[in-house]
C-alpha cells in the first residue's frame, strides 16, 4: 500500500516534470499529451526510476472518470442527431472496417481470435484529445473536413461503451455459457439505458435547485457526486466507472447547466487526467523500444497508413469529394486515447500478454507523436495529388473554371464571413466596390449563397484557394477570421502571390500586431484596442468632457498603445504603397463614407467648449442661427467655473469663452459647426 508521503512525493516530482517537459513542449509545438507521455518515460520504472505506476495509479484512474465525463458532456444528442449522417455511416464503416481488418491480419500473423479482434476495436479508436486540439488551434473545427473527422470520433468515442462491456465476454474461458453471457450482456445494456434516461430527466432538475443556492461550492460537490455516483451504480451493472462517468455526461449534457458544469470541472479534469497518460508513458518499456524499434516504426508506419486508406474510404462513401475525405482521412490516422482505456481493461483481464500490451503501447504513442506532422502533411498532399477545386456550393466540389476571369480587376477578398466581414461587405456593397467572400463554415456559405453573395468555400491560406480568389488582380485582401496560426499563414502566402497587394486584418491582441507587420500586414485592427478607445469614449462621455478634448485624448492614447507595441519596419509595404489617390486609399475613403451614411440618420449629442478668441464667443445663440445654418440645436450651457447649467437656453444666451455648449444633432452637422467654437489663431 501506497503512503501519503509517498503520493505525495510521486505528485511532485511528475508536475515539476510536466512543468519542465510542457514548456519545452509549447515552444516546438508538441501536443500536450504528448507532453504527458515523455514525462511519464522520463520519471517511470523504465526511465529515471522515480517513482512507480502504484503511486499515481488512483489520480490516473480518477483522471480517466474526468476525462470520460466531460467527453460526455461535451457529446450534445442534438448535435448527434444533426450529424447522424456522418457519425453513424461514416464512423459506423470506419470502426467496423478497421477491426474486422486488424482481427483478420492478426488472425492470419497468429494472435488468437478473442485477442485479435480486441486489437482490432482498440486499433479503430483516434486521439479525440489531440485531433480536437490541434483542429481548434488551426482554426479548422468549422471546417467540413473537421466536422466530418468529429462526427467520426464522436461515433469511435460512443463505441467505446459496447467495447468495453464485451471486454468480460472476451477474456471469458472456451467453456462459458455463451447465451447466458450474451443475455448477460443484453440485460446490462437495458439497465443501463434506464438509469441513463432516470438520470437525463431528474439531473437537470436538481442541478436547477442546486444553481438557485447560488453557492458556487456546493455546485461543484454536486457535479462530482453526480459524475462518480451514477459511474458507481452502473459499475453495479458490470460497467466499468470510466464508462459509467462518460454516460453520466451524456446525461447531463442536454441541461441548460452543461457549459457551467464543464467550465467548473476542466480544470479539475485537466490536471488529473495528466497523471493518466504520465501513467501509460511508465508502462512504456523504453529496453523493449530499443530493441525492436525498426519492428515498431514500421509497424506504426503501416498503421498509420492502414487507418489513412480505411479513413478515406469510410468517408468517401457519404460522397464527400476527394480532397476534403483526404484531409479529415489525415487527421484520424492515429491511435486514441481511449485506446488506453482499452488496452488496460484487456491486459489486467489477461486478453493482451505483456509482450502484446508494450507492442500496442509504443506504436500508439508513436502514432499520437506522429499526429501533427501528419496533419500538417495533408494539405499538400491535397494540392500535390488532388489539387482542390474552388466550389461554387458547400464542400469542395465544382468548378472553379470560369470564376477568376469574372473577377474584374482590383476586387476585394474578404476572408471569414462572421460579424466583421458581414459589415466589410455591406460596406463595399454601398459603394460598388466588387469583392468576393471566403468562407470555411458551409452552412454560413450554402444560406448567403441563396441571399446572392458572392461566397465560396475554401481556405484562404492555401495557394489553390487564393488563385481561385484571383489573388493576383486583387487591390486589397481584408482578414476577418480571428484565428492567429490561420491569420499568419494567410498573410504569408497572400504577400508570397501578390507583392504589392494592401492586407488588412485583424487582431485580437496589441501584443500580436508586430508579427502581423512583420509578416506583411498593411493595417491591423486590434479587437483589445478598439474595445479599449470604446470604453474610454464611454467615460469620457460620462465624465462630460468637450469633443475637443477627447479627440485629443483619444489621439494620444492611441498613439501610447501603438508606440508601445509596434515597431514598424521602415521597409513596409503601406510604406512603400503610394500616398494619395491609390487604389487601396480610394478603398478606404469610400468605406468611410458608406459608414457615414449608414449611421447619418443618427442624432448625436456632443459637448463643445468656447475656446479663446472663437467666432462665437461673446454672441447669442441667435445670432449663430446654428439650427437654421447647420441643423444643430443648443439644448443646454455650462458656464465657465459654474456648477449647474442653463437648461433648454434661450435665443439671447450668450456664450463666452471657457463655456461648454450641449449641442444635438446628426455627426456630420456637429462637425460643421466645430469651427465655431475653434481657437482663433493670427
Amino acid at each position: 500500500m501506497v503512503s501519503q508521503t509517498d503520493m505525495l512525493l510521486a505528485v511532485v516530482i511528475v508536475l515539476a516534470c510536466a512543468i519542465g517537459v510542457l514548456f519545452i513542449g509549447k515552444k516546438i509545438h508538441i501536443p500536450f499529451i504528448i507532453g504527458y507521455f515523455f514525462t511519464g518515460i522520463i520519471v517511470g520504472p523504465f526511465g529515471l526510476h522515480l517513482i512507480t505506476e502504484e503511486q499515481v495509479a488512483v489520480l490516473a484512474e480518477l483522471g480517466v472518470i474526468l476525462l470520460m465525463f466531460t467527453i460526455g458532456l461535451e457529446l450534445s444528442l442534438k448535435n448527434l442527431l444533426s450529424m447522424k449522417k456522418v457519425v453513424l455511416i461514416g464512423g459506423g464503416l470506419q470502426v467496423v472496417i478497421t477491426t474486422v481488418l486488424v482481427w483478420l491480419a492478426l488472425q492470419m500473423a497468429g494472435l488468437p481470435s478473442n485477442t485479435a479482434l480486441f486489437l482490432g476495436m482498440m486499433v479503430s479508436s483516434s486521439s479525440t484529445a489531440i485531433v480536437l486540439n490541434i483542429y481548434q488551434s488551426k482554426g479548422q473545427m468549422a471546417t467540413k473536413h473537421g466536422k466530418i473527422a468529429l462526427g467520426i470520433l464522436i461515433f469511435q468515442d460512443l463505441a467505446v461503451v459496447p467495447m468495453m462491456m464485451l471486454a468480460p465476454i472476451l477474456a471469458g474461458p472456451e467453456e462459458t455459457n455463451l447465451l447466458g453471457t450474451v443475455l448477460t450482456f443484453v440485460f446490462g445494456l437495458v439497465m443501463l439505458g434506464v438509469i441513463l434516461i432516470a438520470a437525463i430527466y431528474l439531473v437537470p432538475k436538481f442541478l436547477q435547485k442546486v444553481a438557485l443556492t447560488r453557492s458556487n461550492e456546493l455546485f461543484i460537490i454536486s457535479i462530482v457526486t453526480i459524475c462518480l455516483g451514477i459511474a458507481w451504480l452502473l459499475s453495479l451493472n458490470g460497467v466499468s466507472l470510466a464508462l459509467g462517468a462518460f454516460l453520466a455526461g451524456v446525461a447531463i449534457s442536454e441541461s441548460d447547466y452543461s457549459h457551467e458544469v464543464i467550465g467548473q470541472i476542466m480544470p479539475i479534469r485537466d490536471l488529473l487526467t495528466s497523471f493518466f497518460f504520465v501513467s501509460i508513458g511508465m508502462l512504456l518499456d523504453l529496453g523493449f523500444l530499443v530493441h525492436h524499434l525498426l519492428f515498431l516504426l514500421v509497424l506504426a508506419a503501416s498503421l498509420i497508413l492502414l487507418k489513412l486508406v480505411i479513413n478515406f474510404v469510410s468517408v468517401k462513401a457519404l460522397g464527400i469529394a476527394t480532397s476534403v475525405a483526404f484531409l479529415s482521412a489525415f487527421g484520424l490516422a492515429q491511435i486514441g486515447e481511449f485506446s488506453f482505456v482499452l488496452g488496460a481493461t484487456g491486459h489486467s483481464s489477461g486478453i493482451l500478454s505483456d509482450n502484446v500490451y508494450q507492442i500496442f503501447l509504443a506504436i500508439s504513442i508513436m502514432t499520437m507523436i506522429l499526429t501533427p506532422t501528419v496533419i500538417s502533411m495533408a494539405p499538400r498532399f491535397v494540392d500535390r495529388f488532388f489539387p482542390m477545386p474552388v466550389p461554387a456550393g458547400v464542400g469542395y466540389s465544382g468548378s472553379a473554371e470560369g470564376v477568376e476571369d469574372e473577377l474584374p480587376i482590383g476586387h476585394v477578398i474578404i476572408v471569414g464571413y462572421g460579424l466583421t466581414g458581414h459589415y466589410v461587405a455591406k460596406a463595399l456593397k454601398k459603394v460598388d466596390i466588387p469583392y468576393l467572400i471566403l468562407e470555411l463554415n458551409p452552412e454560413t456559405v450554402a444560406n448567403e449563397k441563396k441571399l446572392g453573395e458572392n461566397i465560396h468555400y475554401g481556405d484562404a491560406s492555401r495557394e489553390a484557394v487564393l488563385e481561385f480568389a484571383g489573388i493576383e488582380k486583387a487591390q486589397t485582401i481584408v482578414v476577418s477570421i480571428p484565428q492567429m496560426d490561420t491569420i499568419k499563414a494567410i498573410l504569408t502566402t497572400a504577400r508570397r502571390m501578390n507583392p504589392k497587394i494592401g492586407i488588412i486584418t485583424r487582431s485580437r491582441y496589441i501584443s500580436e500586431t508586430a508579427e502581423l507587420y512583420r509578416l506583411g500586414a498593411d493595417e491591423v485592427i486590434v479587437d483589445e484596442k478598439e474595445a479599449a478607445l470604446q470604453i474610454f469614449h464611454r467615460i469620457l462621455s460620462n465624465q462630460q468632457v468637450p469633443v475637443q478634448d477627447f479627440d485629443l485624448y483619444a489621439k494620444q492614447a492611441r498613439n501610447e498603445i501603438y508606440d508601445k507595441y509596434i515597431d514598424l519596419p521602415i521597409n513596409s509595404n503601406l510604406a512603400k504603397a503610394e500616398p494619395k489617390g491609390g487604389r487601396l486609399d480610394v478603398i478606404r475613403l469610400r468605406a468611410k463614407q458608406a459608414n457615414d451614411m449608414i449611421s447619418k440618420s443618427k442624432s448625436r449629442v456632443e459637448q463643445i467648449r468656447v475656446e479663446k478668441g472663437a467666432e462665437i464667443a461673446g454672441k447669442r445663440i441667435s445670432e449663430v442661427k446654428m439650427r437654421k445654418n447647420y441643423g444643430v440645436s443648443v439644448i443646454a450651457v455650462r458656464c465657465a467655473g459654474k456648477a449647474d447649467a442653463i437648461v433648454s437656453p434661450d435665443g439671447d444666451t450668450i456664450l463666452n469663452e471657457g463655456d461648454t455648449a450641449v449641442v444635438i444633432g446628426e455627426p456630420d452637422a456637429i462637425a460643421s459647426i466645430t469651427f465655431l467654437f475653434a481657437e482663433k489663431t493670427e
